[in-house]
């Protein structure tokens, strides 16, 4: 390829930020020029777009009513201040004055990187906004900044907002390019009307040409002389033709100046060499447009006897499914330099693909059914969507440009939100849009009874809304709830205005805010009188019955007036109930006297209770039904109850057969669904449905009964209701067999053209043929049309309607007439006739028109290749088709006298051809991709050698497979044995080092061995927020281990990451080449971020060839305000407030919180629903311990505002007079000014006991027995004030005892030598009340064994050991004893188990070493021997750092199953250690490198020890295989020196060390000394 020379051209256009407009005293200082004026206006000075992306507004000034732009360099925001504004200089002309002021502003910007081609699409760019009248005009004009931006190296001085080509934001970029090539194609669509009119001068004996209109054109540029990067810059200059007459006359073409250089345009597919035809270009030589042309079959463009200068080609049209790409592909020919021939590359992305998504706003799910509007602004494309069941709808291979797409309409419950976003479409992407709705509020109106919260059924409400006309009115139902959904946003006010008899009306109103996707709960407390509810219910069904008679008698239970009470008879209304209010408590009877018609009393039809005071209850009585029929109405899918459905039972006599009969009656289901018929006489009924609830379809098969008529007797019949419509199509084949066709597609639209189904309307046929479609509205008419025959058979594309109807199936049938089929049969023609995979063949029909393939809808250019079978199978083709095979596979030539073939295909006919292939002595190694229909794998590497083991061929015997999988190798020798051997894989496939041998036969030629390699397997962890479950959290630590608990190292084990991972800014960890068990388990996420401990560990199995991806979520933390006021001044905040949060899951604390002086407090927490219970009030106020119910979602926090009344009693604080400690379960009565007993209450746990909600007066208070003390019977006086609370301290003396421990050794201790009964000291004990749990006491056993409690009131109490003696195990069983009379001395004996501590090390190596050589020490008995676990364990080699040198450390294996770690220290690090190895496997033997260079220690750093530190480890720990050390002795040793190694173990119990140590001592080799010399 020889070299490309670009001219570069300079050109104006300075980029600047001044983001004021400029008034004319900013110019008035100094002005050149062709006088051209500035506007005067202060109206027209610029604001523009920030980096922040603050809203842009583009108002520039004028001259002369032209607008003059603000080119931005990236520097900052100016308001225009007169010092500023007069700064600027500006210079004009007209005509060729304006080059000269483009010129200037060239030399003063030094930005001029633009080549001419560049240049002059900016000139008519420049020329083309001033004359624009369209209203994006200003997006225009950044589009323009921004295609300048993109051809400098300058991109801004620092701080500006040029992030992403120059003047674009990123989120604007891709909007500016789209409108950079809208301007380009305008400029193209210009040039192209002018090349017409030239062709036509030129025909006319003209030449023409194009210049700038010299009258019309103008330019204007102004710069600050303090800020010399800031100025305003416009150009004008519009085109036009001159001609002038031809010499010669006209009628010829116009051509390009002639020369000798040659250019090949180069057009190809992105991604692809493969080469597009049929793209149209514009060819212009120095900016002048001079001719066009369309690439050829291999995409090529030639322009031959090209002159020098500057030649560029403009894309016009492109071919179908592709991008046009109008920017101009440009090279300079310079022949003088002896360039000949230069190639200019040009690429076409296919159209892109729009994909609107539309999700609930606050739940993320998606939205069925939205419609969308889109159009383009950049060109005449327009259409609409509706989203489908995934909520999004694609439109795909559109023109690409810039488009508006609008929200049109959104289902209900929706709110539209936001109707309208701009998106620019790229080539060959896609472009998501996404928009988000929130549901229409909702109204939650709650109705409790103020006493006990329990639901009032019944109640009417207005609901009026205050800033619009919504209105309505609704009842609470039976668990006193009034729901209204998908109501207007606003203000309403919600007031009571019925209520039934026993409530008491609330008068005062509430009003609430609803905002979009939101639910409020509004909640009213009435004060219900006291009642009794009778129900009266059907046994079977449950449904109410009235006219039950009930005679009710009323017992007073105060026994001064004990007397019966007759109340009177009552009867069951239509609601089955009898409610009495305003009912007092005592006992009640009620005497049922008569059952409604066709039931019986159950029992003796008496029941009896007792009513609480103040209280209301309801009572339920059955009812059984006598000889009756109960029919049961409900949906056969959900198996609810239909109510109002009507029937028909009809009696057939004594007869079990019939259809006729005598009609009994017609019912209608009730609520439940059901209804029951009494008192039938014996014989045969039929029930029959006549009329459903409007919603289902009716099941008209009528069921056949028999009733006994006994009373006993009740007979039970189900109907079961379909609900809609459904539509059954059924494919067959159009022949004598009319068989049934599977894998038939259709596509299925309703009569507005809109897709059903979850597939974009498409269904295919099952195996019998068929397509079942239910759920279908009735009146919908559905439009079918077949989109996808069966191989072999002719699509019926004709459409066909149905129309649905409630309940019933639509039939439509489609026919396929069976299509002709060509087998094309290739094999060799040696004697095995073996059948030949990948040969390729040309086939058309006889005019040469390709045969496509799959039914005709896949384009294969008519090239097809043989399958496994050797075979070629086409489908429904019907004519005369030419079959030629094009070519074969190694080892095979093509047999030239049946290479071409023919033959005639009719219609439901089978014709075959076969062709034959003459082997070759070749053998063929294949290579293919395990888990595949035979994918090739290129690049892997064979080892190939005969019997004697010699290579075979050239390359020392190594061949690599080709992009077939292929390796051919020829000429080989008839009767030799061949073994070819897998040597090298490629990057993510398993080596498969199996070789293969195979005697060659010429007879059997060619001969194929073939391999398979796996894939490694793949693991992808995802890490996102749970608050969209997409964003990517970055730096969240996992650990990944096998199933064994081994590491996974990453990068396919060549970095060792102790197995710990951290997500990449993508919130992904990939690990590649690991296959088996894993274990994945988030150990810390980031910060604002909590675990989900549900998914924290995931296990997941990663065969070969497989990837497999885990999902973990975080929630942001979000959290919970209390906010405690007074009920009665909610200004007043309550402080010392005490709240358990509680999970409504199941109950767990989460958290015990106090309200501080502002009598808030805040929790924060996970996301998740629980509540707030209040365990303590402030003072002076009332506990309220109803539950307060709240949910933290999405890291959002909520607030709650309760409330406590002040308090109006008398507080009580029982308390022992000994220890000021507060007694349990003492009783008072309260008495009033009259002495007349109001209340009794008994002492809480902490010695408290309150009377509440007292008037203002004076009472009397009595205690009365009081278990273990003293009881004080002396009546006291007390006065209560208003909103105050009287506090008095009750003292009581106790009754006591005492508890004595002795504690003994229970068998030999080996440690201390004491026999077993030794009494044993310092063991501690901790008493607690057995009734309250409360510690009473803490007692130690003194040297006789002996502890002994306090003085402790008469109770039972618990005796738990907290702390054994010294070698001895701890004993946690609880024991209780009772002190039952004062002065008693409870005894109880214990004993311990004695305990025995020991470790153990021992260290053996070489007992002589030479300088220089390698040294080992082995380590054996490491041990934890002791009777208890061990904390802190250990075992450590100190080494002889002035001998020995740290090289291996052998790690060992232990008998127990944990992990542990390797630390060591050198002579530099101090007192800090330093890993060597972390989550060691006590199961695995490591060979650790510890080597200096290995640990990367500094040049005179050494290591001195080095330890293994287990934690804790249990009793009887040991080693299994032995750990050992690799040393090397230093070379400057000394002859008969020695030097010692030592190590030792332990561990801590009880706070104290366990130790064990061991030494070796090793000595230097030294020579022995000659003898003295004798003489002799």
């Amino acid at each position: 390829m020889k070299s490309i020379k670009h001219r570069l051209l300079s050109l104006l256009l300075t980029l600047v930020t001044v983001l004021s407009l400029l008034p004319t005293a900013a110019f008035a200082a100094s002005n050149t020029g062709s006088g051209r004026k500035i506007t005067t206006n202060q109206a027209y000075w610029s604001t523009r777009l920030l980096a922040n992306g603050t809203p842009y507004s583009y108002r520039p000034p004028l001259v002369d009513g032209k607008l003059v732009y603000c080119m931005d360099s990236g520097l900052g925001y100016h308001y225009a201040t007169p010092s500023y504004l007069n700064s600027f200089t500006w210079t004009s002309g007209t005509g060729a004055d304006a080059d000269a002021v483009l010129q200037s502003a060239v030399t003063n910007s030094g930005l001029s990187e633009m080549d001419a081609v560049t240049v002059e699409n900016v000139k008519w760019m420049m020329t083309y906004l001033n004359d624009c009248k369209a209203s994006n005009v200003g997006q225009l004009f950044m589009a323009v900044q921004t295609y300048v931006w993109d051809h400098q190296s300058y991109k801004g001085e620092p701080g500006g907002d040029g992030d992403a080509g120059g003047y674009a934001n990123a989120d604007t970029y891709d909007l500016y390019l789209s409108l950079i090539d809208w301007l380009l194609e305008q400029k193209s669509q210009e040039d192209a009307e002018f090349q017409r009119q030239i062709e036509e001068y030129t025909a006319q004996g003209k030449s023409a040409s194009i210049v700038e209109d010299e009258s019309a054109k103008w330019a204007v540029y102004a710069i600050s002389s303090n800020r010399k990067n800031q100025s305003f810059f416009n150009y004008y200059g519009p085109r036009k033709l001159v001609t002038q007459d031809k010499p010669g006359g006209g009628g010829e073409e116009p051509a390009p100046p002639a020369g000798v250089g040659k250019i090949v345009l180069k057009k190809t597919a992105s991604g692809t060499t493969t080469g597009l035809a049929g793209a149209r270009f514009s060819i212009y030589f120095n900016g002048q447009i001079v001719g066009s042309d369309i690439t050829n079959a291999q995409g090529e463009i030639y322009v031959e006897d090209a002159a020098t200068g500057l030649w560029s080609f403009v894309e016009t049209s492109a071919p179908d499914g592709f991008c046009v790409d109008p920017t101009p592909k440009s090279v300079y020919v310079d022949v003088s330099e002896g360039d000949r021939e230069y190639i200019v590359a040009a690429t076409n992305y296919e159209l892109p693909d729009m994909k609107i998504i539309k999700r609930d706003a606050m739940s993320g799910k998606p939205i069925v059914g939205t419609a969308f509007s889109i159009k383009s602004v950049t060109g005449s494309y327009s259409t609409s969507v509706t989203t489908g069941t995934d909520g999004s709808a694609t439109l795909s291979a559109i023109p690409a440009g810039v488009y508006v797409v609008r929200e049109e309409s959104v289902p209900e419950p929706y709110i539209v939100t936001n109707t309208e976003q701009t998106v620019a479409l790229r080539p060959g992407k896609t472009s998501e849009v996404t928009f988000v709705d929130y549901e229409k509020p909702g109204l939650e109106i709650v109705k409790k009874n103020i006493a006990n919260g329990e639901p009032i059924e019944g109640v009417t409400y207005l609901i009026e809304q205050i800033d619009g006309s919504y209105s309505t009115s609704a009842t609470t139902d039976s668990v006193g709830r009034i729901f209204l959904d998908s109501i207007p946003v606003g203000s309403y006010r919600i007031t009571e205005k019925n209520v039934p008899s026993h409530v008491i009306l609330s008068e005062i109103p509430q009003e609430v805010y609803l905002e979009a996707g939101c639910t409020r709960t509004v909640t009213f407390f009435n004060v219900v009188k006291p009642s009794l509810t009778i129900l009266k219910r059907n046994s079977v069904t449950g449904d109410s019955l009235s006219n039950a008679k009930f005679h009710i008698y009323y017992g007073s239970d105060n026994t001064t007036t004990g007397e019966i009470n007759d109340l009177g008879v009552f009867t069951t209304a239509s609601d089955g109930k009898i409610t009495l209010t305003d009912v007092n408590r005592g006992w009640y009877k009620l005497v049922e006297e008569s059952a409604p018609k066709g039931f019986g009393i159950q029992g003796s039809g008496v029941t009896e209770f007792y009513l609480e005071a103040n209280s209301s209850k309801t009572v339920t009585v059955d009812n059984v039904p006598h000889s009756a029929l109960v029919v049961y109405k409900y949906d056969s899918k959900t198996g609810k109850g239909l109510e109002g459905c009507r029937f028909e039972l009809r009696y057939l006599g004594g007869g079990t057969s019939g259809t006729g009969g005598t009609v009994i009656g017609t019912y209608l289901t009730g609520p439940n669904g059901a209804f029951t018929v009494t008192n039938l006489k014996r014989g045969t009924y039929i029930c029959q449905e006549l009329e459903g609830d409007g919603n289902h379809i009716i099941d008209r098969e009528p069921q056949t009964v028999w009733i006994s008529g006994e009373d006993q007797d009740v007979v039970t019949l189900r109907f079961g209701n379909a609900p809609l419509g459904s539509l059954l199509i059924t494919k067959l084949s159009d022949d004598n067999k009319h068989e049934p066709l599977s894998g038939v597609e259709f596509l299925l639209t309703d009569s507005s053209g809109h897709y059903l189904g979850n597939d974009n309307g498409r269904f295919a046929t099952n195996a019998v043929g068929e397509i079942l479609v239910d759920g279908l509205e009735p009146g919908m008419t559905v439009i079918a049309r077949e989109v996808r025959a069966k191989t072999g058979y002719l699509l019926d594309d004709s459409p066909q309607h149905a129309l649905i109807k409630s309940g019933e199936t639509a039939h439509l049938q489609f026919l396929n007439q069976p299509a002709g089929n060509l087998i094309i049969r290739k094999v060799s023609s040696g004697p095995n006739k073996e059948p030949l995979e990948g040969v390729e063949f040309k086939i058309t029909y006889a005019d040469g028109s390709f045969v496509p393939d799959a039914n005709g809808e896949l384009s294969s250019n008519g090239i097809y290749y043989t399958n496994k079978s050797g075979e070629i199978r086409i489908s429904g083709i019907v004519g005369t088709v030419v079959a030629t095979e094009t070519k074969t596979i190694p080892g095979f030539t093509i047999d030239e006298a049946t290479r071409t073939q023919t033959v005639v295909v009719n219609p439901n006919d089978t014709q075959t051809l076969t062709f034959y292939n003459k082997p070759t002595t070749t053998l063929i190694l294949q290579k293919y991709i395990s888990g595949t229909k035979n994918e090739p794998l290129a690049g892997v590497q064979f080892l190939v050698t005969d019997s004697s083991g010699a290579v075979v061929g050239p390359n020392n015997g190594y061949y690599t497979t080709d992009a077939a999988g292929q390796i051919v190798i020829e000429g080989l020798t008839d009767g030799m044995t061949v073994t070819a051997k897998e040597v090298k894989s490629v990057d993510g496939f398993v080596l498969d080092g199996t070789p293969q041998s195979i005697k060659i036969d010429q007879s059997q030629s060619p001969q194929r061995l073939t391999f398979w390699n796996e894939r490694q397997g793949a693991l992808i962890i995802n890490k996102l927020s749970s608050l969209d479950r997409k964003t990517p959290l970055e730096g969240v630590t996992f650990k990944i281990t096998t199933a064994t608990g081994e590491f996974v190292p990453d990068e396919n084990g060549k970095i060792s990451s102790n197995g710990l991972y951290y997500t990449d800014e993508n919130g992904q960890i990939i690990l590649k080449g690991v296959t088996g068990t894993l274990v994945v388990t988030e150990e810390k996420s980031i910060s604002g971020y909590t675990i989900d401990e549900n998914t924290r560990t995931q296990t997941v199995v990663v065969n070969p060839n497989d990837t497999q991806s885990l999902y973990f979520y975080n929630a942001p933390i979000g959290g919970l305000e209390l906010v405690k006021v007074n009920a009665a001044d909610k200004t007043q905040r309550i402080p010392n407030t005490t709240f358990e949060i509680r999970r409504v899951s199941d109950g767990g604390l989460v958290d015990a919180v106090t309200t501080g002086t502002d009598g808030r407090v805040y929790v924060p927490l996970e996301s998740g629903s629980y509540y707030a219970v209040e365990t303590e009030a402030g003072k002076g106020f009332q506990p309220d311990n109803t539950p307060i119910y709240f949910t933290v979602e999405d890291g959002r926090t909520t607030t709650k505002t309760v409330t406590n009344k002040a308090i109006s009693g008398i507080l009580i604080r029982k308390v022992d007079s000994a220890t000021g400690e507060g007694i349990y379960g003492v009783s008072f009565i309260l008495y009033d000014s009259g002495n007349n007993p109001i209340t009794q209450e008994t002492s809480d746990d902490r010695g408290y006991v309150r009377f509440e909600g007292l008037e203002a007066g004076r009472y009397y208070l009595r205690e009365l027995e009081n278990e273990g003390y003293i009881p004080d019977t002396q009546e006291k006086t007390v006065y209560v004030k208003s909103g105050e609370t009287t506090e008095i301290e009750w003292k009581n003396t106790p009754i006591t005892g005492q508890i004595q421990i002795v504690k003994t050794s229970e068998d030999y201790n080996s440690m201390n030598g004491w026999p077993a009964g030794t009494p044993i000291p310092n063991t501690v004990f901790e008493v607690y009340n057995a009734r309250t749990n409360r510690l009473v006491d803490t007692i130690k056993t003194d040297k006789n064994g002996l502890a002994v409690s306090k003085p402790l009131p008469l109770a039972r109490y618990k005796i738990v050991e907290s702390k054994a003696a010294e070698f001895y195990g701890l004993d946690k069983t609880p024991i209780e004893v009772e002190i039952e009379h004062a002065g008693q001395i409870v005894k109880v004996s214990m004993t311990n188990k004695s305990l025995y501590t020991n470790v153990s090390i021992k260290k053996t190596g070489y007992v002589e070493v030479m300088p220089g050589q390698l040294i080992r020490y082995n380590f054996t008995g490491i041990a934890n021997n002791s009777t208890t676990a061990l904390e802190s364990f250990y075992w450590r080699d100190t080494l002889p750092v002035k001998a020995v040198r740290l090289e291996k450390i052998y790690s060992g294996t232990w008998n127990t199953p944990g992990n542990y770690k390797i630390v060591y220290r050198t002579n530099l690090s101090g007192d800090t250690w330093r890993t060597l190895a972390d989550n060691l496997s006590t199961s695995k033997n490591y060979v650790l490198d510890a080597s200096p260079a290995a640990l990367g220690l500094a040049a005179n750093e050494y290591v001195t020890e080095f330890m293994a530190a287990f934690g804790i480890v249990p009793s009887n720990f040991r080693q299994v295989e032995a750990p050992r050390v690799d040393c090397k002795v230093l070379s400057k040793l000394t002859g008969g020196t020695q030097f010692v190694n030592t190590s030792d173990a332990g561990g801590v119990y009880n706070g104290q060390w366990i130790m064990a140590t061991s030494r070796w001592v090793t000595r230097v080799y030294a020579p022995s000394k000659p003898l003295p010399r004798t003489g002799y």
